[in-house]
C-alpha cells in the first residue's frame, strides 16, 4: 500500500486494498493514512470522507496525521468543509498539531483572510507548538502585500524571536515594499537594514526609490546615503530625483549645510537641478531673515574650506531674500557673485527682477538689465514679462507697450497674465488702448479672466451713461451704484482677484 501510495495514484491505492480484502488482509492506521494521503493529492474529498468512516467502522482510531489528510481533500472545497472536519477531529478526541494549523493558515492565507490567518498562526504558539516557517512566511508576505507593513514587521520579529529558523529575503523584501509604498519610517529601517545588512541582498532600482522618498519625508539621512551607495553597486547613475530626495532628508534632519553640499555636488557632477529639487532648501531659509543669513555663512564655509560655489547656491538666497521683501540684500548678494569667482546667470537677473516688481523699484531694473546685457545674457519671456510688470508699477507706463513689442520681436509668445495686466492697467487709468490690448488677447486665442471682463463691463456701461445721470444732487455715483441702477436692483456679481503682477 505504501509503494503504491509513493505513486501518487489514488487508482492504485484503491486496487491494492482490494486485493487486501480479498485475501483477507486487515487494514492498519498506516494503510488508511496512505489511502487518505493519494485521495487529497488528487481532490478526492468525499472519498476521503469514505475512507475516514471505514476506518470508524472498523475500531481504527485516526490520527493528527489522518485528519490533516483529509483537510487537504477539501483544498477544491467552500471553507466550511474544513470546519466540518476540525469539528470531526474535536468530536473524536484527537488534537490538531502544528501541520493542522498550517493547512489552515495556507488556507485563510489562499482565501485572503488576513485576520483569521493571523489567529491561527498566533494560536499555534499559545498551544506550545512552533509556528511552521513557509506558512509563517505567508500570513506575513500576505500582510504586507495587504498594505499593512506594521504588522508585518510585528510579526516577522514575533516569528523570529522564538525560532531557530530565518525568514528568507522574499519575506522581507515585501516588508520592505510594503512599508516603502506606506512611507513607513521604522519599517524600512527595520527592513532596509535587514535587507542590505544581514541578508547582503541588493534591491532593485523601483525599490531603491521608493526607500529614497520614504527617507526623504521622514528625515532618514543615513538610508538615503546607503540608498545611493546601492544604487551605485547596481550600476544606476545618479540622476536629480535621487539627488531631491537625499536633499530633502537633509533638510527634514535641518541640516542645512549638509543640503546645500548635496546641491553643490550635484551641480558639480553636471546633473540638471530644477526647481522642486531646490524648494526643500528654499523653504527652510526663506521663512526669516536668520534663514538668510544662515545659508550665507554656509556658503562663506564652503568657499572657505575650497570648495566651488556653484551659482545655483548663491541664487537660493537671492530668491529666499526676494520672497521676504528684502530687495537691498538681494542686491548685495549679487554684487558679492565676484568674491566667490562666480558670474551671474539669466536666473539670477530674472530672480532680482521679480524684487523689482514687487517693490516697484524701476530704476534698479533698468540697472539690471544693463549689467545683464553687459554680461551678453539673453533675455528670456520671463524677463520681458518681468520688465513689462515693472513698467505698470509705475504711474506712467508707456514703457510696458515697448517691452511686448520686444518680446514678441523676441519670437516670445506673450502670456495670458500680461494682456491681463496692461488691460487692467489701461482700464484703471482710462487708458482707450486697452481695446488694443483686448483684441491682441482675441487674436491669440486667448480667453478673458472674469474680472477683466467685470472692469470692461463697468468702463463700457460707464461710457453709454449720459453724463447728467453719473450724479445726484451734485454727488458722483460710484460704479457699483452705477451696476444696481441699471441692473433693476439685481445683485451684483463680484469678481474673484485676479492675481496681480
Amino acid at each position: 500500500m505504501v509503494a503504491a501510495a509513493d505513486t501518487g495514484r489514488f487508482s492504485n491505492c484503491l486496487s491494492v486494498a482490494t486485493d487486501m480484502k480479498r485475501a483477507g488482509v486487515n487494514p492498519d492506521i498506516t494503510t488508511y493514512n496512505s489511502l487518505l494521503s493519494t485521495a487529497a493529492n488528487d481532490g478526492h474529498w468525499l472519498e476521503a470522507w469514505a475512507i475516514l468512516d471505514d476506518m470508524l467502522l472498523l475500531g481504527i482510531q485516526p490520527t493528527a496525521t489522518s485528519f490533516n489528510h483529509l483537510i487537504r481533500a477539501q483544498h477544491l472545497r467552500p471553507i466550511h468543509h474544513v470546519w466540518m472536519v476540525l469539528d470531526k477531529m474535536n468530536s473524536s478526541g484527537v488534537q490538531p498539531n502544528s501541520t493542522t494549523y498550517s493547512l489552515i493558515i495556507e488556507r485563510m492565507v489562499a482565501l485572503k483572510n488576513l485576520e483569521l490567518a493571523v489567529l491561527y498562526l498566533y494560536n499555534v504558539k499559545a498551544r506550545g507548538m512552533s509556528p511552521e516557517l513557509i506558512p509563517a512566511q505567508s500570513v506575513i508576505v500576505l500582510a504586507a502585500q495587504s498594505g499593512h507593513p506594521r504588522l508585518a514587521i510585528d510579526l516577522a520579529v514575533w516569528f523570529e524571536q522564538d525560532s531557530v529558523r530565518r525568514l528568507d529575503h522574499v519575506t522581507w523584501m515585501n516588508c520592505l515594499i510594503a512599508s516603502a509604498d506606506s512611507f513607513y519610517a521604522e519599517g524600512v529601517q527595520k527592513c532596509w537594514n535587514t535587507v542590505i545588512h544581514e541578508l547582503n541582498i541588493t534591491p532593485d532600482e523601483g525599490l531603491c526609490t521608493a526607500v529614497l522618498h520614504t527617507a526623504a519625508r521622514h528625515g532618514l539621512v543615513d538610508i538615503a546615503i546607503d540608498v545611493l551607495r546601492a544604487l551605485d553597486r547596481i550600476g544606476v547613475s545618479q540622476e536629480e530625483h535621487h539627488v531631491a530626495s537625499l536633499i530633502e532628508a537633509h533638510v527634514r534632519g535641518n541640516q542645512l549645510k549638509d543640503a546645500m553640499l548635496a546641491l553643490q555636488c550635484a551641480c558639480a557632477n553636471n546633473i540638471q537641478v530644477g526647481t522642486g529639487t531646490i524648494l526643500p532648501i528654499l523653504n527652510l531659509i526663506n521663512r526669516d531673515i536668520d534663514g538668510v543669513d544662515a545659508a550665507s555663512t554656509v556658503v562663506d564655509q564652503l568657499y572657505k574650506d575650497g570648495q566651488h560655489i556653484n551659482v545655483v547656491l548663491l541664487q537660493l538666497i537671492l530668491q529666499a531674500a526676494v520672497s521676504l521683501g528684502d530687495l537691498q540684500r538681494a542686491v548685495g548678494t549679487y554684487k558679492s557673485y565676484a568674491e566667490y569667482d562666480v558670474k551671474p546667470n539669466l536666473a539670477t537677473f530674472n530672480v532680482l527682477l521679480e524684487g523689482c516688481v514687487t517693490a516697484g523699484h524701476r530704476q534698479l531694473g533698468d540697472l539690471l538689465l544693463a549689467d545683464m546685457k553687459a554680461a551678453k545674457i539673453k533675455a528670456d519671456c520671463d524677463t520681458y514679462e518681468n520688465m513689462v510688470y515693472l513698467c505698470l508699477t509705475q504711474d506712467i507706463y508707456e514703457d510696458a507697450f515697448f517691452y511686448l513689442e520686444e518680446m514678441k520681436s523676441a519670437e516670445h509668445v506673450p502670456p495670458p497674465r500680461v494682456y491681463e495686466a496692461l488691460a487692467q492697467k489701461c482700464i484703471i487709468n482710462d487708458d482707450s488702448r486697452y481695446t488694443l490690448v483686448l483684441e491682441e488677447m482675441r487674436e491669440c486665442g486667448y480667453q478673458t479672466s472674469h474680472k477683466l471682463r467685470q472692469l470692461v463691463k463697468e468702463k463700457t456701461s460707464l461710457q453709454s451713461i449720459p453724463a447728467e445721470q453719473h450724479s445726484i444732487d451734485g454727488n458722483l455715483l460710484n460704479q457699483k451704484a452705477l451696476q444696481f441702477i441699471e441692473t433693476g436692483g439685481a445683485s451684483v456679481e463680484q469678481g474673484s482677484p485676479s492675481k496681480q503682477p
